[in-house]
């Protein structure tokens, strides 16, 4: 495979995990989510992940999907859409930034699907994810979330 062509199966790889990422988060397929990610990550989601420890250590995945569950359970649908990818691969090195929105929501009755301002909160902002190739498959090894802005009622998030 030329390098050309090395790259171009890098970032299809490296796109196809941010899609399985976002879809297993709002499917609540947490499997799907788990498998985006070595077994050791270094998390810096700023304020959001602060609570679960220094971004300058390395936890344990199976650690990080207990809090992302967490997160996502208290709402009835999400939906994160990642767009704009820009790989980078220098070296050894392989990165991609992408931006995020996502929208969370908590309706007042599942039955009705009507949502309120009060009855979501959207978070707008970019991943710059890091990556290692583990048994053939590309996972993130660090995740960086930057947030730009947020909307809505921040209150849904406990």
């Amino acid at each position: 495979m030329s390098d050309t062509l090395q790259d171009l199966a890098i970032r299809a790889a490296l796109i196809d995990n941010y899609n399985r990422y976002a879809q297993g988060l709002d499917s609540k397929d947490w499997s799907m989510v788990r498998g985006c990610f070595s077994d050791e990550i270094y998390i810096d989601y700023g304020p959001l992940s602060a609570p679960t420890g220094d971004p300058a250590v390395p936890r344990r995945a199976d650690d990080w999907m207990t809090y992302l569950q967490y997160v996502i359970h208290q709402f009835d649908i999400t939906q994160h859409t990642i767009t704009n990818h820009r790989v980078s691969i220098v070296g050894h090195e392989v990165s991609c930034r992408a931006y995020l929105n996502a929208d969370h929501v908590k309706f007042d009755d599942p039955a009705v699907r009507v949502v309120a301002p009060d009855n979501v909160v959207t978070v707008v902002g970019e991943y710059n994810n890091h990556y290692r190739q583990e048994d053939g498959a590309w996972k993130i090894c660090r995740s960086e979330l930057v947030v730009n802005w947020s909307a809505g009622n921040m209150a849904l998030f406990s």
